[in-house]
């Protein structure tokens, strides 16, 4: 294979004319540099798992207790970790949703159980009305 020996005014030629957007290259470096920041986020979560685990973790190496005092002080510090993931979890948007949801539900169900018993004690009327007009 020979070589290809340009000087500097064809190499600044070929540059100028050269276009980047089009070369294969440039689109494969964008597709691994896409792939290199999913790489990075995979990571990134990765790690907050891991601080979470840690902390999780750290909660239950309490409960390796030696007597009824420690256990208790123990228990106790297990059910505020447990209230404060219950109130995050409380915070969250989508189970304020889900709760007014539900709320709505109940609404409907008693108003058509209302309904529902206007209807039978009108049908009922009705019938009693029919029978005494009969008699």
């Amino acid at each position: 294979m020979g070589k290809l020996v340009l000087d500097e005014k064809e190499v600044n030629e070929l540059m100028d004319t050269f276009d980047f957007s089009k070369s294969v290259y440039l689109q494969k470096l964008e597709s691994i540099a896409k792939e290199i920041k999913k790489l990075d986020n995979v990571q990134n979560k990765q790690e907050i798992l891991a601080q979470k685990l840690d902390s999780y973790l750290n909660i239950v190496d309490k409960f390796q207790f030696q007597n009824e005092k420690d256990m208790s002080l123990n228990y106790t510090t297990y059910l505020a970790f447990y209230a404060s993931k219950l109130d995050e979890l409380s915070q969250h948007e989508s189970i304020k949703k889900i709760e007014k949801i539900v709320n709505r539900a109940e609404k409907i169900n008693s108003v058509s159980l209302v309904k529902l018993v206007a209807v039978i004690a009108i049908c009922h009327i009705a019938i009693l009305a029919i029978y005494l007009i009969k008699i």
